[in-house]
């Protein structure tokens, strides 16, 4: 059975390639509101052709697309992922970025789609919908129940915490959760991550008032040594939440309540050093270097530490060729975290502001941008992780097995239900939240010979 339903996948080709065409097509950029419901609709209308159950449910932000195909099996399988992109208002792409265009040879990386949402995530989506139609247009019954769970999360998952509140009935009963991504590198490696980390964006905020500074508008530079300065002042606060060498989060208590790695982490961790290819992963970046003096200590940040990143500042004048001698009134910094497993945003929240108080910043505003969530995932020795790799094994795939990802995905959700979590797809994809974001066809085309895999061993695993 599994055979007819991996044969149907390559006979039916062309049709899962104009799937992936139809998604890219119809935009769904959360950032402007637009096409959004279409996009739902769109998704929830094939589920039903499939055979399912899809429907539209209202979210606190957006849509959520809520699918169910219940065939009495034993297991039930979660597919999570989400159905909004990025803006793609970047001049440089190569054709039109809804346009989808086939491209015999993209970047001597064989046929490609170049659009967005090529890889994040309308392929990861058109992935899951291919195998599921592979098994029914091979007259094959799903191995397992299938849940899908499609999100407009680009803007932090608003609607999803109470959706999943709201289904928690529904969903206890599933066994596993699985967010599709891919993840082979250019050079060929397949990457697995066992865990991810949540999310937390946010602005900081320096005005000027009592503690100096222009309160209502810009004045002159002139008066700049006997006037504070909002930029220099909020320079000043960034800098004091960092560690020297921006190496890590210098907040007291942040890092509370976060799962430490275990002895198998560390040894995954040291797996990874003999086999990651740090001289191509820092072209693959556009990077000289990374911040840590070794290898090790790079990979263990990556996986092990939240990031505290600072995405952007804005103050006063600042244009190419051109100068205005001024003090600005305000400076702005646009922050993203990544909290681990076991951290919480509250937590960090609150560590924040009394960190700003305690160094002398307390007028400095915190103004969260979402809810924010945690990471989560599940550990090496799990049964669906098992399966997962035995997937890959099946396909002659030897992949790096990563204990954490910095992707944020809100993992944690369904893992509270008492389910599985495992992530990944073989294949290449690339250019995500930037110009000319592509998908390899030829990786397309395994993903989804794997996913029809990967329902088959769930279906079928021993579960410990």
């Amino acid at each position: 059975m599994l055979e007819r339903a991996l044969k149907q996948t390559r006979k039916d080709y062309e049709a899962h390639v104009a799937r992936l065409q139809s998604y890219i097509r119809q935009p769904s950029v959360s950032a402007e509101n637009r096409g959004l419901e279409e996009m739902a609709a769109l998704l929830a209308q094939e589920i039903n052709e499939l055979g399912g159950v899809g429907r539209v449910v209202p979210g606190k932000d957006f849509p959520i697309v809520y699918g169910r195909f219940d065939i009495g099996a034993p297991r039930t399988m979660v597919m999570h992922s989400m159905y909004d992109t990025t803006p793609a208002d970047e001049p440089t792409w190569v054709v039109p970025p809804f346009e989808a265009r086939r491209i015999s040879d993209y970047e001597n990386l064989g046929e490609c789609i170049v659009g967005r949402g090529a890889e994040d995530t309308k392929g990861p989506v058109a992935t899951l919908m291919s195998a599921v139609h592979a098994y029914r247009a091979a007259d094959v019954a799903l191995p397992c129940n299938v849940i899908m769970v499609f999100e407009a999360s680009e803007l932090g998952s608003k609607s999803l915490p109470g959706f999943v509140a709201d289904h928690a009935q529904e969903l206890n009963g599933a066994d596993v959760c699985f967010w599709p991504w891919y993840t082979q590198k250019s050079d060929g490696t397949q990457v697995v991550f066992l865990r991810v980390k949540g999310l937390m964006t946010l602005k900081l905020r320096c005005r000027g008032g009592a503690w100096g500074g222009p309160q209502n508008a810009e004045i002159h530079g002139a008066h700049s040594t006997w006037i504070a300065n909002p930029a220099h002042r909020l320079a000043a606060a960034l800098a004091s939440m960092k560690t020297q060498g921006d190496l890590d989060v210098a907040i007291e208590g942040f890092y509370d309540g976060r799962n430490l790695p275990t002895p198998e982490d560390e040894a995954l961790v040291e797996q990874l050093v003999l086999r990651f290819n740090a001289e191509r992963a820092l072209i693959d970046l556009g990077v000289s270097r990374f911040k840590q003096e070794s290898v090790k200590d790079a990979l263990r940040a990556r996986c092990f530490q939240s990031e505290f990143n600072v995405a952007g500042l804005k103050s006063g004048y600042v244009a190419e060729g051109a100068h205005k001698v001024i003090v600005p009134h305000e400076a702005v910094a646009a922050i993203d975290m990544r909290p681990l497993d076991g951290m919480s945003v509250e937590n960090m929240l609150k560590c924040m502001r009394v960190h700003l108080d305690k160094h002398g910043f307390p007028d400095i505003e915190i103004e969260p941008l979402s809810q924010g969530y945690a990471g989560g995932g599940s550990p090496p020795g799990d049964w669906a992780v098992k399966e997962l790799l035995a997937t890959y094994a099946d396909c002659d795939i030897d992949p790096e097995v990563w204990p954490r990802d910095a992707l944020a995905i809100a993992a944690k959700l369904f893992t509270d239900l008492g389910m599985s979590w495992i992530a990944t797809l073989p294949g290449h994809a690339n250019r995500r939240h930037s110009a000319n974001e592509y998908i390899q066809l030829k990786g397309y085309r395994k993903s989804i010979e794997f996913t029809v895999r990967l329902m088959w061993r769930i279906a079928h695993a021993r579960r410990d």
